[in-house]
């Protein structure tokens, strides 16, 4: 199997991956010199001693969970042998030998590799997920890629994550890499060894194109666009009108993200989490008394609109306005709505972000008190006994429905009173009831307050 690190002496090299168990990789910021991964200098070596130290050791392919960050530009390659006199970390070669074709083979298991910032992770060597992920586009404004010039193998629970849409991962390997490492061959046209992701999910040993130049798909069927074309259709045109990528054979632009499908094995979908990345929601109220609702997104893929709800319990939801939204945008988009008339006492709002296909999600609620004084709500005598004594302390005149209902949602009492602006003395005897747990609920205007109430 290929080795992540490169070892100085067997000793050395049983000591890396016994202490690399459960460790945690953090590569260097920046690459300008083109260390490859499996480069102890990749992971912040100064000295050859270093490699000993899990800290600046590269990660080993021991079959043990490990966490890797890659956080700048780096090329997984075959083993090479060692590095060239005086090539090393300060003047002394880490990697005395040859090549050992056996070492081209690397294997991930139950592990994750993430890659940051505006980082590209090349593959050019044959490389086998176990139970494992890779994920790029971790900050939603990152531009990343995978550019695939061997053979990546997935079993059926491993995944390669594009989770924003500027990220891309590009099997093509036009001239890049000749000798192709990977077994496996183009389904139909034996003896052709092309670069791409291979599905290992299927029964029977039998394996799958995930991503390839010429094709998408197993003997059973190609997978293709809705013009014929073998390529997926998720964030390019034309098959995605008003999409910013345009459409290529061996190309998927995210957000995607691979799972198990029964025809084809591991293939890339749709990703799960809505393609808005909100960024900021925020509301303040203004000198008129009005609230401004305020939000920006980070990334667009899809939006249609945003729907802004608000309640003053976080229980009973009502749309206050619509906004529609830009669609499709790696930038960042602000956007607003004002609550003419708000509720007294808090307002919490939250917002419902919902795609062309008729998705959505909701934002967290955010809320926001309006300058009263005045105690919206006051309950005399809580527990009660037969009649409930309050006052009620609205901003304008309106007309207020009172309810009060048990804990199994039955009625005992419903009536309306109309308030005047400031302070409002009501009284309320519900019809029956026993003791025990009761919910009062006042609704109006610019009014909605829920509290419970004991019987004795």
């Amino acid at each position: 199997m290929k080795k992540f690190y490169i070892s100085v002496f067997v000793a050395v090299f049983l000591l890396t991956s016994f202490l690399s168990q459960g460790q945690v990789f953090n590569s260097i910021a920046s690459n300008p010199s083109h260390w490859t991964l499996d480069d102890p200098r990749f992971w912040g070596a100064t000295l050859p001693a270093d490699i000993i130290n899990p800290a600046f050791a590269p990660p080993p392919n021991c079959g043990c969970a490990l966490t890797i960050k890659i956080y700048s530009d780096v090329v997984v390659v075959p083993f090479q042998g060692g590095l060239a006199a005086n090539g090393g970390v300060g003047t002394t070669s880490l990697v005395p030998g040859a090549d050992d074709p056996s070492l081209d083979h690397i294997t991930l298991t139950n592990s994750t590799v993430n890659v940051y910032g505006t980082s590209s992770l090349t593959i050019n060597s044959w490389m086998t997920l176990v139970n494992s992920s890779i994920t790029i586009g971790n900050d939603p404004s990152s531009p990343e890629s995978i550019v695939i010039n061997d053979q990546v193998s997935l079993d059926g629970t491993s995944s390669i994550v594009l989770a924003n849409n500027l990220t891309v991962v590009n099997a093509q390997n036009f001239g890049v890499k000749t000798t192709i490492l990977g077994p496996f061959q183009e389904i139909g046209n034996p003896g052709t060894f092309n670069a791409g992701i291979y599905s290992t999910a299927l029964v029977g040993g039998s394996y799958t194109q995930t991503l390839e130049i010429n094709g998408i798909g197993s003997v059973l069927g190609q997978y293709m666009a809705s013009d014929g074309s073998p390529f997926y259709t998720f964030n390019c045109s034309p098959e995605v009108v008003g999409a910013p990528h345009a459409c290529d054979f061996g190309v998927v632009y995210g957000p995607v993200v691979t799972g198990f499908d029964a025809t084809f094995g591991t293939i890339f979908g749709q990703s799960t989490t809505l393609p808005v990345l909100l960024a900021q929601f925020i509301a303040n109220r203004n000198d008129d008394g009005s609230i401004k609702l305020s939000w920006a997104t980070s990334q667009e893929q899809n939006a249609n609109y945003y729907d802004v709800e608000r309640s003053g319990n976080q229980t009973a939801w009502t749309k206050i306005g619509t906004v529609k939204a830009k669609g499709y945008s790696s930038t960042t988009t602000n956007y607003s709505l004002t609550d003419n008339l708000p509720l007294d006492g808090t307002n919490y709002y939250r917002l419902k972000m919902v795609d062309l296909d008729s998705k959505f999600n909701y934002s967290k609620a955010i809320s926001v008190t309006q300058d009263n004084n005045a105690t919206p709500l006051v309950i005399y005598n809580n527990p009660f006994n037969d009649l409930i004594r309050l006052k009620v302390n609205v901003s304008r005149a309106q007309n207020l429905t009172l309810t009060v209902s048990d804990m199994l949602g039955k009625t005992y009492i419903s009536q309306s009173y109309q308030a005047q602006s400031g302070d409002n003395f009501v009284n309320l005897q519900p019809a029956g009831g026993g003791n025990g747990m009761y919910v009062l609920h006042i609704h109006g205007d610019s009014y909605d307050q829920t509290v419970k109430l004991e019987k004795q």
